[in-house]
């Protein structure tokens, strides 16, 4: 077992250094992971790079939560995962990541993921910001045939517009700011995707949903400045899902858009989804992350479009 490794840390307001620390012998129940791949989630941890969320707490703060790797070493009483085993845990930008499976842990087995064996490391990672987009979208309760705006096209936003397609929503429009982004929106499936920087965006969303406007408006932005947006652009009691880190605030009208049109404003925060599932909400963390990984297995999600950059550790 190895005895250090090195890990991203963030030391102040958008201060990035690496770390090396000391690899703690295993204890029961512990598993410990040499790290594949980890995936950037680029609004919440530019928000923690900043220091923006009113939740945070503080430096130095060690970001990331999608990691895949192999187990190296296993404690006494595990069973699974074995050694050798490809897993998907929601570990940090770290050479080695120590999974404790104890059952009084927060989380504890729910955490982590075999992943199949025909699906690459590098999509695997995806799996854990697959689950903050399924929740949004299972919270959203689409039907067949209802119209879906997701605006922020990262990748949370454009996970939404596939599973907004995937769960029968027609149209579906993006909406964001970067035409390279738009672009890849439509490679995800987008019906229509609107630069919000050139064109009026409540325009175009009611010219494409026949004038009542969309009935399912996603944020998986970082500003709460497109919430008036989203209601103005709203039907009659559609639902406005906020999925992305909102850090700012925003004036609303409470008025003539949310209380005439009697929308509904639903926060989606994946880590609030339940880890065991009960008669109202069945969906877990643990059933999110495993769907998302089978939709890549069998090629109903993908991913490959959405690699920008693949950098080596000590870049951050």
């Amino acid at each position: 077992m190895p005895e250090s490794g090195h890990r991203v840390v963030f030391t102040g307001p958008g201060v990035a250094e690496i770390e090396e620390f000391a690899i703690p012998e295993l204890g029961p129940n512990q598993v410990l992971i040499g790290t594949e791949r980890s995936l950037m989630s680029a609004g919440t941890e530019l928000t923690q790079f900043l220091g923006q969320l009113s939740t945070h707490r503080g430096y130095p703060s060690y970001p990331g939560y999608s990691n895949v790797g192999r187990v190296q070493a296993v404690g006494p009483g595990v069973e699974r995962p074995r050694l050798g085993e490809r897993v998907l845990t929601m570990g940090h930008h770290t050479s080695h990541f120590l999974l404790d499976l104890s059952l009084d842990r927060p989380g504890g087995p729910e955490y982590w993921e075999t992943v199949p064996e025909a699906v690459e490391p590098e999509a695997a990672v995806f799996a854990v910001l697959g689950s903050v987009s399924m929740h949004g979208v299972r919270k959203a309760g689409l039907q067949l045939g209802e119209s879906a705006a997701v605006f922020g096209q990262g990748i949370v936003g454009q996970l939404i517009v596939q599973m907004a397609r995937a769960s029968g929503a027609r149209p579906v429009i993006a909406v964001d700011l970067m035409d390279d982004r738009l672009e890849l929106a439509r490679q995800s499936g987008a019906d229509l995707t609107i630069n919000a920087g050139e064109e009026d965006t409540v325009e175009a969303i009611l010219g494409a949903t026949g004038g009542r406007g969309a009935d399912a408006l996603f944020d998986a932005t970082r500003t709460s400045v497109t919430l008036p947006v989203m209601m103005k652009a709203a039907a009659q009691s559609a639902r406005l899902l906020i999925v992305g880190s909102l850090p700012d605030k925003v004036e609303l009208d409470p008025f003539t858009e949310w209380q005439r049109k009697e929308l509904s404003l639903i926060g989606c925060f994946q880590p609030a989804a339940p880890l065991f599932g009960h008669a109202y909400f069945p969906w877990t963390q643990r059933n999110n992350r495993r769907l998302f990984l089978e939709m890549l297995r069998e090629g109903s999600l993908r991913v490959d479009h959405l690699i920008g950059h693949r950098l080596p550790f000590d870049a951050a």
